[in-house]
């Protein structure tokens, strides 16, 4: 999802001052919305929540626990390693490039829980990263970054 921003910028202001402000706001905005996630994030989900969408899916899990590849109740990773946890809210990074961020989580399972592709049982729990991003603009974080930014640039 792209946002644009326009900021009316008063004054003469060489091109790399202009640049460096808007590379600021940008990052700003980024860790903005990672922190909006962050801060929302639910409670497990109540016992019982998880509703199979059919019978088919129902016995390939079954089958599954039975065989021991889920385990239930689900044990999260640890430590590092090809069985390590994925925590969704230490797996941000934003990776900067001119004026344009990119945020991207290193969770293999992020697109399920916070993105485009969210599940059912997330739904209405987890807030997505559309959500996040219309937040940070709606409540005034996103006004408050352009202003400090241009407070230093002028100062």
């Amino acid at each position: 999802m792209a946002t644009n921003i326009t900021v009316e910028i008063l004054g003469r202001i060489g091109e790399a001052q202009i640049g460096e402000f808007i590379r600021t706001v940008t990052l700003g905005y980024a860790v903005s919305i990672i922190d909006e996630i962050n801060s929302n994030k639910p409670s497990p989900p109540a016992q019982g929540s998880m509703k199979f969408k059919s019978e088919k899916q129902r016995r390939f899990v079954m089958a599954n626990i039975s065989k021991g590849n889920i385990r239930v109740p689900y044990v999260r990773g640890t430590g590092s390693g090809l069985n390590g946890s994925q925590a969704l809210n230490r797996s941000y990074n934003v990776d900067l490039s001119g004026d344009e961020a990119l945020l991207k989580s290193s969770a293999s399972y992020a697109p399920y829980v916070v993105g485009d592709q969210q599940a059912d049982i997330h739904k209405n729990r987890w807030i997505t990263t559309a959500q996040a991003t219309n937040t940070v603009q709606s409540n005034g974080t996103l006004d408050t970054i352009v202003a400090k930014a241009m407070e230093a640039l002028n100062g």
